[in-house]
């Protein structure tokens, strides 16, 4: 090559690249602060330094205590192989359980090496014979080959990703220049070969530090994808996080807006058609008041009466939407008062068992206002119509359901004859909206006795 020395000329080359190898990943690492490429950039700066020597060996002579005490080129080489195997370690993610064999190696050998460097020393210094510093340098050689072959299956292992690819490329590429330079080292004594064996290793480290430089690349990139994914993920998470709150706002908005229009529907069915009332006996007992004094007393009674059942509905209204805590009146007091003072006028004897677990389920407005008034309409039946000397309520909870029985020992109907009248209508009017259902059983002279069965989960839907 008009008089380039070819081995010079690749040593030049594989220099520049490590060099600028050693600072990318330099700064890498400045910026990333990983234990990998703190490893790294320290192999690309030990093989840099190797190289540098071997570019100037054999023009400068050594020099120096430190160069004539020990062997500066065999003494970089080891460092390099060092550095190289905690690398290594460090690249593979080895496992301690999976892969202990392979950490005891990456643990060991830099050990191993160091004794052996200093085992040169000693023998360069105290002059002891050199067959015992080449038979441990030829040791020391044959242990990185198995150390480089056992590398190497180590990765194939791991061969499930690029990334590991790049690492089995590198660690073969290491091996086999490796073995070439030493071939050539071997039988190229009388310079048949054209390529040095100082060549042959320039291009393994070349090839190795292409394969890692590369390893690390994917890295890197695979790490930044993953990172976005995962960023991505928790955007979608915050996302749908974010539209099941808006859910349930809107879920309890819509309910609010249900419980509103039930509450406007209660004031107009019940306190709106009390009211009508009492404006027509006011009207009628102020018409009345001269002429017939006697229907005004009647209508004056009335507007008492219906003035009485106005501040009840009221009041179970109010009753119904306030939540059961210990402050409130619960539904067992709330029947004890009514039916107590309701059937007592009439000589009826009223018992009622509330089960302990029944009170905790009347949570909801519609449930608390349907249980109630439905208690309320079979024991004004019962005043009303019974002519029962004896009536009971009965109200528990089992796992599934919750069961309402009221009973009278009263003159009892035909159910098929009163089976269209109001009350038992509004009666299976509110069961039905509970989801429920409701029977009655009652034959002439031997009482009433109704019955409701409810599902749990149909309570825990209703608001």
């Amino acid at each position: 090559m008009n008089g380039v020395n070819i081995n010079y000329l690749i040593i030049t080359i594989v220099m520049g690249a490590v060099l600028l190898a050693a600072v990318y990943h330099t700064v890498l690492y400045v910026h990333r602060k990983t234990k990998l490429l703190a490893r790294y950039s320290i192999y690309l700066w030990i093989t840099f330094s190797y190289i540098l020597y071997r570019f100037f060996y054999p023009f400068t002579e050594p020099s120096g205590l430190f160069l004539t005490s020990i062997n500066a080129d065999e003494t970089l080489q080891m460092l390099a192989f060092a550095a190289y195997i905690l690398f290594m370690g460090t690249a593979m993610d080895l496992d301690a359980k999976k892969d202990r064999y392979a950490l005891f190696f990456v643990t060991k050998s830099p050990l191993i090496i160091t004794g052996y460097l200093l085992l040169q020393i000693i023998v360069l210094q105290t002059g002891m014979p050199v067959i015992i510093y080449l038979t441990a340098k030829v040791l020391i050689r044959a242990y990185l080959l198995f150390l480089g072959l056992f590398t190497l299956l180590t990765v194939i292992l791991k061969r499930k990703k690029i990334y590991y690819n790049y690492l089995a490329a590198g660690a073969i590429s290491m091996i086999v220049f490796g073995l070439v330079s030493t071939v050539v080292n071997i039988f190229g004594s009388s310079n048949q070969f054209v390529l040095a064996a100082i060549s042959w290793l320039m291009m393994g480290f070349f090839a190795d530090v292409l394969f890692f430089s590369s390893a690390i690349g994917y890295r890197i990139k695979a790490e930044a994808i993953e990172k976005e994914d995962a960023l991505k993920q928790l955007i979608r998470q915050n996302e749908m996080l974010q539209q099941k709150e808006i859910e349930k706002i809107e879920a309890i908005y819509k309910t609010k807006e249900q419980e509103r229009q039930r509450i406007a529907s209660d004031l107009h069915d019940d306190i709106g058609a009390s009211l009508s009332s009492l404006q027509i006996y006011s009207t009628i007992a102020e018409q009345s008041i001269t002429a017939q004094p006697g229907k005004t007393v009647e209508m004056l009674h009335k507007i008492a009466r219906q003035s009485n059942q106005l501040l009840e509905n009221m009041g179970d209204i109010v009753w119904s939407m306030n939540p059961v805590n210990e402050h409130s009146v619960t539904l067992e007091a709330k029947i004890k008062n009514y039916g107590v003072e309701l059937l007592s006028d009439k000589n009826i004897n009223f018992t009622y068992d509330i089960n302990d677990g029944v009170e905790i389920l009347l949570k909801g407005v519609a449930v608390r206002k349907n249980i109630l008034l439905l208690i309320k309409e079979a024991m004004n039946n019962i005043a009303k119509y019974s002519k029962a000397g004896n009536a009971s309520l009965h109200m528990q909870r089992n796992q599934d359901y919750l069961f309402l029985e009221i009973k009278d020992d009263g003159v009892g109907f035909d159910v098929a004859a009163k089976s269209a009248g109001n009350g038992l209508k509004n009666m299976m009017r509110r069961v039905s909206e509970l989801k429920g259902n409701f029977n009655v059983a009652a034959s002439v002279n031997k009482g009433t006795t109704i019955t409701t069965v409810i599902p749990l989960a149909a309570l825990n839907e209703i608001e």
